[in-house]
């Protein structure tokens, strides 16, 4: 079993990163707050109609995402912060000309405010604009978008890669053998995260890439690319990936092979795994926070108060190092991915830490009665 080494400058690097960069539903495709209903409307009174449409369902991360906001949602709602809330899915596989559509649809229903998880970053540029010339205020979370007025809130891509590579050399002494697993190749974040694994490659010149493949960021897909270069390499000391680590390990299970330092995804399977399988080598889990929807939710609610925010923030990656990966274990289940129990004071703090060029917020790990 490899040790830990006590110094880790890459934490010191990726909070500067962070502060200065300026993942339960009803059937069908949308599912409303129970104050959508007609006795409820009476209510209502002035309270605030958040909407939040989301371009793609069919993973646990996005599905997680939207139990945060509905959780946090239902919470605002009986603590008399905003009068109703509705979740739109779009169908398909992250159509944008469906998101576009049904975002069309939300706006005949008069929201005060507008949450996206966007398919493009392009495509609903012209419903983005058509909201906001209506008076919607309008956070986009999850992925930058081309649309001036709209409010950006994401996690750094830049962030992500960092904590899926550093973390893992540093575990092998910075020597050895790598497989890098691509994610979605093609797609702006993945071209984000693999130049940026290549810069830090390149701060090790004694660890040797020895296969390249892509994963798509899911653990069978990757199971099977990693499998596929097994027998043309004899050691794999670490592997670099995106939030596919189960797929990966079995992958070497699977070939009889020793299980390297790997990054594994955030969800309850995969620690579960990590866990029962005594992987203490220096693995980590990381993959970005589904919830920023509840956070998403803090600043449509702010700006609607007329507090002033960043019009781009950023906010804490999920990072799981050994010394946390029991406990977030024991709150997970197998399909749900960590979030960070981003409360309205927690987002505000961390807001002001973006104003002010501050150390970035660290939330607590959320506990089985929180």
């Amino acid at each position: 079993m490899r040790t830990h080494p006590k110094n880790r400058p890459w934490r010191t690097a990726l909070a500067a990163s962070a502060t200065a960069f300026a993942l339960l539903l009803a059937a069908g495709c949308g599912s409303a707050g129970s104050g959508d209903t007609a006795d409820a409307k009476q209510a209502e009174g002035d309270k605030p109609f958040i909407a939040l449409s989301n371009g793609f369902i069919g993973n646990g991360w996005r599905q997680t995402m939207i139990a945060k906001f509905e959780e946090a949602a239902k919470q605002a709602q009986a603590d008399g912060l905003i009068g109703k809330y509705k979740v739109v899915n779009a169908p398909g596989n992250n159509s944008a000309t469906e998101q576009v559509a049904q975002i069309k649809s939300l706006l005949l229903q008069k929201p005060d405010a507008l949450l996206i998880n966007p398919a493009s970053p392009t495509a609903l540029q012209p419903v983005i604009q058509q909201a906001c010339d209506a008076g919607v205020k309008v956070v986009v979370f999850d992925s930058a978008i081309d649309a001036p007025c709209a409010y950006i809130l994401q996690n750094s891509f830049v962030d992500w890669a960092t904590y899926a590579a550093k973390p893992v050399l540093e575990s092998i002494g910075g020597k050895g053998n790598v497989i890098v697993v691509r994610g979605v190749v093609g797609s702006q974040p993945e071209a984000e995260m693999y130049e940026t694994t290549k810069k830090i490659l390149a701060e090790y010149p004694q660890v040797k890439t020895v296969a390249t493949v892509t994963g798509m960021c899911d653990g069978a897909t990757a199971q099977k690319a990693v499998l596929g270069v097994l027998p043309s390499v004899s050691t794999v000391d670490a592997v670099i990936g995106c939030g596919d680590g189960y797929g990966v390990a079995q992958a070497f299970a699977t070939a009889g092979k020793p299980i390297p330092a790997v990054t594994f995804e955030t969800n309850g399977r995969a620690l579960s795994y990590w866990k029962d399988n005594k992987i203490d080598n220096g693995s980590v889990a990381v993959m970005s926070d589904p919830a920023q929807s509840v956070a998403a939710l803090w600043a449509a609610l702010d700006l609607l108060e007329g507090r002033d925010l960043p019009k781009q923030m950023t906010f804490p990656i999920v990072l799981i190092e050994e010394k946390d990966r029991d406990t977030w274990a024991s709150v997970l289940k197998p399909d749900e991915y960590a979030a960070w129990p981003w409360t309205r004071e927690l987002f505000r703090q961390q807001v002001e830490a973006i104003k002010t060029g501050g150390e970035p917020v660290q939330p607590p790990i959320p506990s089985t009665t929180g």
